[in-house]
């Protein structure tokens, strides 16, 4: 558990978190109520909370490498990794940085959210889980990026596998948590590269680091786009399989124009035109068909449906591209069609 001063408030009218999601509907079954421990900073613009249920149960257990749907007011839900330890389920830690471009959820955070207030969140979802068997693990944080990295050094560091944990970051003072990463990596190797810092900077050499991993290492990275891109280009020239290459991604910009097409829903029997700028989801809806959404940006999985015909326009950053290329699923809030007609099961 990080150090510092816990903040408190006073609870008000606006100390709950009531989102209803960002398609407007009533709140989905399974939500959890939560009411927020302890807040701490723990580097230069970034916060832990601490959430537990406020009736004092065990929270769901997790693995490392989840997150879960944070729900902060009307309309905004956010996805946030959790970075505790998944044996203590009395609370989830997050890490949250606060951004200068943030569409509403780190700046409410940073601004509005103290011990004491409740808040609703989903059970933990796991797309980015770890293979403790591989031979080694190579983990690769670009600023809060570190946040489900830190849970996966835990559970490899239990587990005796190993690994190591290369975090990049502007400054010296964005490296959230690394204490507590240096503490539980024991021997396993960690470093750190400062932007503002030539030495360290130009040490970071990614393919170099992977190709010293050896053969059988698998690669988890999260961070900015243009990072792990980077890292990604990376480890494929150093020869690692696409199966062995792992990402996290919580941010996505998404261009909804393109050609218009028709949209069938096969189990409702509805057909629509989607016309450029607008999406499948919110096309859907207006025909009555019940789509569900969480970040409509295609970077939380909740929209995905399977597709029964016709070609898609993958645009969400869910899937792994290997799997997009299977053509198996769409996500509704984001992707468009490269057939004129696009059948999808729902």
């Amino acid at each position: 558990m990080a150090n510092g001063t816990e903040d408190r408030a006073v609870a008000g009218a606006d100390t709950v978190g009531t989102g209803e999601g960002t398609a407007g509907a009533a709140e989905p079954d399974g939500l959890l109520e939560v009411v927020v421990r302890r807040r701490t900073p723990v580097a230069d613009g970034v916060v832990s909370l601490e959430l537990a249920r406020i009736d004092g149960e065990p929270l769901p257990p997790f693995t490392a490498g989840s997150h879960v749907d944070l729900h902060l007011g009307p309309g905004l839900v956010r996805q946030y990794s959790l970075c505790g330890d998944p044996a203590d389920l009395s609370a989830y830690r997050l890490g949250i940085l606060r951004t200068a471009d943030s569409r509403g959820g780190s700046l409410r955070v940073h601004s509005r959210v103290r011990p004491g207030q409740f808040l609703l969140m989903s059970p933990p979802k796991n797309n980015f889980a770890v293979d403790v068997t591989a031979t080694r693990s190579v983990l690769f944080a670009g600023g809060i990026g570190i946040t489900p990295l830190l849970a996966m050094a835990r559970q490899l560091a239990a587990e005796g596998a190993e690994f190591e944990v290369h975090h990049r970051a502007r400054d010296r003072g964005r490296f959230a948590f690394a204490d507590e990463l240096t503490a539980l990596a024991g021997g396993n190797r960690v470093a750190w590269y400062a932007d503002d810092d030539p030495e360290t900077a130009t040490a970071f050499d990614a393919e170099a680091i992977v190709r010293a991993a050896g053969g059988g290492a698998h690669v988890y990275v999260c961070g900015p786009r243009g990072f792990m891109d980077h890292v990604e280009d990376a480890a494929r020239r150093a020869g690692v399989p696409e199966e062995a290459i792992h990402e996290e991604n919580f941010a996505n910009e998404v261009d909804h124009s393109g050609t218009p097409f028709t949209v069938v829903a096969a189990r409702s029997g509805v057909k629509a035109r989607v016309e450029s700028g607008r999406t499948i989801a919110e096309t859907l809806r207006e025909q009555g068909v019940a789509v569900r959404t969480t970040c409509e940006t295609g970077v939380c999985g909740t929209c995905l449906t399977r597709v029964v015909e016709g070609t898609p326009d993958h645009r969400d950053v869910f899937q792994s591209p290997a799997r997009q290329r299977t053509n198996r699923d769409v996500a509704l809030c984001c992707s468009r069609s490269r057939t004129p007609i696009l059948v999808v099961d729902v």
